[in-house]
């Protein structure tokens, strides 16, 4: 009777008349929590109710359900084709180890969809609520995912999967994101000491279980690496100043806080600009990014990058323009060559930043790869570049930086696949 009552209830919220009200996005997202929380139980049930069935039926003839229906050992999510480079290493490392595992990604046009592999099994389980919905009756050992926020946004725990890790995909530290994006995972992979110290710290304020930490190094490094000689090799036209552009995006981008007046300057002196917005941008910044294209359509030397990949555009340029984006130390760090950061005042509200009692590891290092400069240097912003680019010494100084704060540099796949196996293992014999 209740689980009819139940089903009942469900139809009403989705079978529902026209209703003339204002629905408030806290309100809202509560509501579709909510909804997701309703379906899953419904799924477990029934699921649950046919394993039983099924079960009873094939025992009568001696046999079993077959296991890879019943949960898989190892299980990747992936919100889209951006996080594919991140994914790609450690997949291709469990291959060649004869590990089974099945990569889902909530992006029809990810290329990991179309991985080739009898090991590796790949399906597209929608985006929004139906990618939730999904997740959370999903049976797994491991769910490995490089999205934040578990048990704390839309994507909940499933009771199926026994162990939550998360991969960190920027060699960023962790006071960037959104409060308690990491609280709840199992284990993180992160990229080296300085990420560490800072969840080490959040557990201490939060009085939160200390999670397992694996100084595994940065995934996409590796793939980035393996394509270095090829890129590098790429003609250049001589004496040919180019100017990589690649802000973050939200209250804290670049884009948001001048406008063209970052790009203004470097037009001006008709050198070759590549502007770069975050992939997020045309998302939730189309207007900006509209506007933007208007004031500089008279540039003919400006060129836009909406490639899904900007390790083109990276190989090509002499320096690099940017924020507090993580793609600052994939420029340096990669090219060994020079960034430009401005510097204001972050908002830190809503963020890991306003509960750490320090600032995040990468403002200490801002000089060190480049330089920071403040807004009222934005007129001689071509200066500062031009001196940058002619420290001889700079690739040296990026270098040692890199090898202090980078675990395993370019070869990050090897150590984070020997950690899930151990862990997967570990779950399998308790």
């Amino acid at each position: 009777m209740k689980m009819i009552l139940l089903v009942w209830c469900l139809l009403l919220t989705i079978f529902s008349g026209t209703a003339f009200a204002y629905l408030d996005p806290g309100s809202g997202s509560m509501l579709v929590s909510a909804l997701v929380g309703l379906l899953a139980t419904l799924l477990f049930f029934f699921k649950g109710l046919y394993y039983k069935i099924r079960s009873g039926v094939f025992g009568l003839f001696g046999r079993t359900v077959e296991d890879d229906q019943m949960g898989q050992a190892l299980v990747f999510y992936s919100e889209g084709r951006f996080y594919w480079n991140t994914f790609k290493p450690i997949i291709d490392e469990l291959v060649s180890r004869g590990a089974e595992c099945v990569y889902l990604s909530s992006d029809e046009e990810d290329p990991g969809l179309l991985y080739s592999s009898e090991l590796v099994t790949t399906k597209y389980i929608g985006s929004g609520t139906k990618a939730y919905a999904y997740l959370t009756i999903l049976e797994a050992d491991m769910c490995v995912m490089t999205t934040p926020g578990l048990d704390v946004l839309q994507i909940k725990r499933s009771k199926g999967v026994k162990h939550y890790a998360y991969l960190m995909h920027a060699p960023t530290d962790m006071a960037t994101y959104k409060q308690y994006s990491f609280d709840y995972f199992d284990s993180i992979f992160t990229s080296g000491d300085h990420q560490d110290k800072s969840i080490r710290k959040l557990e201490e304020l939060r009085d939160t279980p200390q999670k397992l930490l694996l100084k595994t190094g940065c995934l996409y490094y590796d793939d980035m690496a393996s394509r270095l000689k090829e890129l590098e090799s790429t003609p250049k036209p001589e004496n040919q100043t180019i100017v990589l552009v690649a802000p973050t995006w939200g209250m804290n981008g670049l884009l948001k806080k001048f406008g063209s007046r970052v790009l203004i300057p470097l037009l001006e002196k008709e050198w070759k600009v590549i502007l770069r917005p975050h992939p997020q941008s045309s998302i939730s910044e189309k207007d900006m990014l509209n506007n933007l294209r208007e004031e500089t359509k008279a540039y003919s030397n400006l060129e836009w990058d909406d490639e899904s990949d900007g390790v083109q555009s990276m190989a090509r340029a002499d320096v690099m323009v940017s924020d507090l984006s993580g793609v600052i130390f994939d420029f340096a760090f990669l090219f060994e060559k020079p960034v430009i950061t401005m510097k204001y005042d972050f908002n830190w509200v809503g963020m890991d930043g306003s509960d750490l009692p320090w600032d995040p590891w990468e403002l200490s290092v801002l000089n060190t790869i480049g330089q920071q400069i403040c807004e009222s240097d934005l007129d001689k912003i071509s200066e500062i570049i031009h001196q940058e680019i002619g420290k001889k010494d700079k690739r040296e100084t990026i270098r040692q930086l890199r090898d202090k704060s980078i675990a395993n540099f370019s070869r990050a796949a090897n150590s984070s696949a020997n950690e899930l196996l151990r862990i997967r293992d570990e779950i399998q014999h308790t």
